[in-house]
């Protein structure tokens, strides 16, 4: 994947796989059967990692905004805040990740600890190509039968191509 997809592809990956993440952590919190082996304070306490979940979340969506070469102005404008803040918050995060990415593109195999995206893209496209198919709805996968798309790859069939040229910050 790493050849035929680039950074902005991803990144995407990155994305969905917090996003799934997030969806699988909160889907337990619906459910009021199991209340009763609960309090509420857990409930608070499992919504607060929620919520720092999803602020990983908007991170991914930053750094997948920039690898699709949104400029920090316009990630200022739809977060409400000024851009200097925007580059403030983010561009530290933006800069570990293209880290990252160069590290990932020199191993030749990764390391134990390199349980990440950017050393298994395959498996992960995979895995997420699974999970989703699982819980997209019917309606969904219809229209994308309709379109003439492949179902069965919900996320790594709509991956971006790796860039030709230099790829932008």
């Amino acid at each position: 994947m790493r050849a035929e997809h680039g950074a902005a592809a991803l990144t995407r990956l990155a994305f969905s796989d917090r996003v799934r993440d997030l969806i699988d952590d909160a889907i337990h919190l619906i459910p009021t059967l199991d209340d009763h082996a609960s309090s509420p304070a857990d409930h608070l306490a499992q919504a607060l990692r929620l919520h720092t979940q999803a602020g990983k979340v908007v991170t991914a969506a930053v750094l997948y905004a920039r690898a699709e070469r949104l400029g920090w102005a316009d990630i200022a404008m739809y977060a409400g805040i000024k851009t200097t803040s925007v580059i403030e918050r983010w561009e530290p995060e933006e800069q570990r990740w293209h880290e990252l990415l160069q590290r990932a593109q020199g191993a030749e195999r990764p390391g134990p600890s390199d349980r990440h995206v950017v050393f298994a893209p395959e498996a992960y496209a995979a895995d997420l190509d699974s999970w989703a198919t699982k819980h997209i709805d019917a309606l969904r996968i219809e229209r994308w039968v309709a379109e003439g798309k492949d179902s069965s790859h919900p996320v790594s069939g709509g991956l971006p191509p790796a860039v030709t040229g230099p790829e932008s910050r």
